[in-house]
């Protein structure tokens, strides 16, 4: 799982800080209750088993792969 900063405008969500995956993909949006004190860590923290179920560190790995054999290509 990759956390990155973002700003909300109120229409749309631009990443602050760069975002290393390249295709088109689903992500998850948390708008903290108090953004000034939440951390990246303490996000993580958060969504640690939210997907259950779902095979989600064979799909990261998988995705991983596919993203380094990209890079090296």
């Amino acid at each position: 799982m990759q956390v990155v900063r973002a700003i909300y405008d109120g229409y749309d969500i631009k990443p602050i800080e760069p975002i290393k995956i390249k295709t088109k993909t689903e992500v998850l949006v948390i708008f903290p209750n108090n953004p000034e004190q939440m951390s990246p860590s303490e996000a993580r923290r958060l969504l640690k088993g939210r997907g259950k179920g779902e095979n989600l560190t064979g799909k990261l790995l998988k995705s991983r792969a596919e993203d380094l054999r990209h890079e090296s290509g």
